[in-house]
């Protein structure tokens, strides 16, 4: 009996042991619901990124897509034509090619991780991105550029950077440089603050196209719903309406407590639903109801799904590769639930809330 009594402890102090192991190899990762647009925001954008900062991530990830994947992405993909356009301005300007533009971005990074302030040596590394489709780390070193560098330049080198991009309206203007994006307001300065160089990508556009089809079908059949719940109120679809408009709306001590910090409001499970609900024309919840699409609803969640799943496999695979501990995901707020979702039945991640950052 105290021989099966041994055995019995010895298998749990084993259990325990293989528990307390994996979650110390578990990868930490924040992912964080972010607005693309923070132009007329109030939020204080130091106490997200102090917040961040303070969890010591050692790799920080962008809604940016991997340089690889824009060459298997057809022509008229949104993301390929935004950035190309970015591509074709900074080649016209610098037309001179290097056979090993890899090799020149680890010279170049090497130099400034020893100093900071070689400015030519970083609007050459800028310059070598743009090549290399790499959008995250050129948007990166021209935040970097125009931000912490320019006001200390020389002549020569003010010369040479208007050179190399022209003037910062032209690229405002072209959408390099971009104010309001969570990225200038947010992640570029928390990178920098931390000292490191370097953003990661992690988007996933593979499954544009039938997301875009399953998105459009849903829209005219929503439009459909939504007449006949105009036309009669009392009737099936008018009922389906109103409960709708009713789901996707802040009561009004929500919407103060939202305006009060808006990327606490944005990282709540409240706000995931609310997202949900007002991206996906009432969302999963209204499922069955009366004239509500559901099979359309349907392949737009499906694609929807499949674009996030690749989203966390990129972050997961990179964070493996370089054995991160802590993982900092900046992204916009409609993935921020939904890849939680995903990343949750990880037994090698453990997520971590935002709003349970001090």
């Amino acid at each position: 009996m105290k021989a099966i009594q041994k055995l019995s402890l010895a298998f749990f102090i084993l259990i325990a042991l293989a528990v307390k192991t994996n979650a110390q190899n578990q990868i930490e990762i924040v992912i964080v619901a972010s607005s693309h647009d923070n132009s007329k925001s109030k939020q204080n954008f130091q106490a997200v990124i102090d917040k961040l900062k303070n969890f010591k991530p050692d790799m920080v990830f962008g809604e940016y897509l991997p340089a690889e994947d824009y060459a298997r992405l057809e022509d008229d993909n949104w993301a390929k034509k935004a950035f190309k356009n970015k591509v074709d301005y900074i080649n016209r300007l610098n037309p001179e090619t290097h056979k090993n533009s890899s090799a020149l971005i680890r010279k170049n990074q090497k130099a400034l991780a020893s100093f900071p302030y070689y400015h030519k040596t970083r609007m050459n590394l800028a310059v070598e991105y743009a090549k290399k489709w790499d959008r995250g780390n050129f948007d990166y070193q021209m935040f970097v550029l125009e931000n912490y560098m320019k006001d200390k330049f020389g002549q020569e080198e003010k010369a040479e950077y208007a050179k190399m991009f022209g003037s910062s309206d032209s690229l405002k203007k072209i959408g390099v440089i971009r104010p309001g994006s969570e990225y200038n307001k947010i992640y570029f300065p928390l990178i920098y603050q931390l000292g490191q160089n370097q953003i990661y990508n992690m988007d996933c556009q593979t499954y544009d196209k039938p997301w875009s089809i399953a998105w459009a079908k849903t829209d005219s059949l929503f439009n459909i719903l939504a007449a006949k719940g105009k036309a009669d109120s009392l009737s099936a679809e008018g009922q389906t309406m109103a409960a709708i408009r009713k789901y996707w709306k802040y009561d009004p001590e929500e919407a103060k407590q939202f305006n009060t910090d808006e990327y606490a409001g944005m990282n709540t499970a409240k706000y995931g639903a609310l997202i949900e609900a007002w991206n996906f024309y009432g969302g999963r919840k209204f499922y069955g109801y009366a004239g509500f699409p559901t099979e359309a609803v349907k392949q737009m969640v499906a694609q929807w799904m499949l674009r996030n799943e690749g989203m966390c496999k990129n972050i997961v695979e990179q964070a493996n590769a370089r054995k991160a501990k802590r993982v900092i995901v900046g992204v916009g707020a409609a993935h921020a639930v939904w890849m939680e979702e995903i990343l949750a039945k990880n037994p090698d991640v453990k997520i971590v809330n935002y709003n349970d950052l001090h």
